[in-house]
């Protein structure tokens, strides 16, 4: 292929590349042609880590009393190696003066990684006499919480006002 011959061609198989959506022929030429090309390696690495900037988890913060709500800003998956994980861990890590509650909304999916962390955010709220409860999780992610039965450890709401009130009481 004539990668060098059409500079939006080029982008537009970056981006298949960088998304797994390119077929075995096509991979294995791009591949081959960017591990031997210097120019063309610098604009793939460049791609990656812009792509990955800008796919970082962000994390909205809001106070009502001393509760810190924390939700996500777009779509996230609580897993292995992912910006929300990072950003998650990041968030609630931070807080040591009130209590957390993480709005699920936007995550699509949590592995085994992500429990984990829910579970060692659990315990540095705990450690700080502090507590941490869940708002908010789809079908799959509540489904995941029950057959872990990690939803008998940490309390999950899907009322805010109610999950806020929760806090009070407790």
């Amino acid at each position: 292929m004539p990668f060098h011959d059409d500079p939006l061609l080029r982008e537009e198989l970056i981006v298949k590349y960088l998304q797994r959506r390119l077929d075995a022929a096509t991979t294995e030429a791009f591949e081959s042609h960017y591990l031997t090309c210097e120019e063309c390696f610098e604009e793939l690495r460049v791609s990656q880590l812009l792509t990955e900037g800008l796919s970082q988890g962000r994390i909205d913060r809001r106070h009502s009393g001393q509760v810190t709500v924390l939700q996500f800003t777009g779509p996230v998956q609580l897993t292995r190696r992912s910006a929300g994980l990072t950003a998650l861990s990041q968030s609630v890590l931070e807080q040591k003066d009130s209590n957390v509650l993480i709005d699920l909304n936007r995550v699509s999916r949590i592995d085994s990684a992500g429990l984990g962390l829910l579970m060692s955010c659990y315990s540095h709220a705990v450690r700080n006499r502090r507590a941490f409860k869940l708002l908010n999780p789809n079908r799959d992610v509540r489904e995941l919480l029950r057959f872990t039965k990690i939803d008998g450890v940490l309390e999950t709401y899907d009322n805010e006002q109610e999950a806020l009130r929760s806090f009070a009481q407790g």
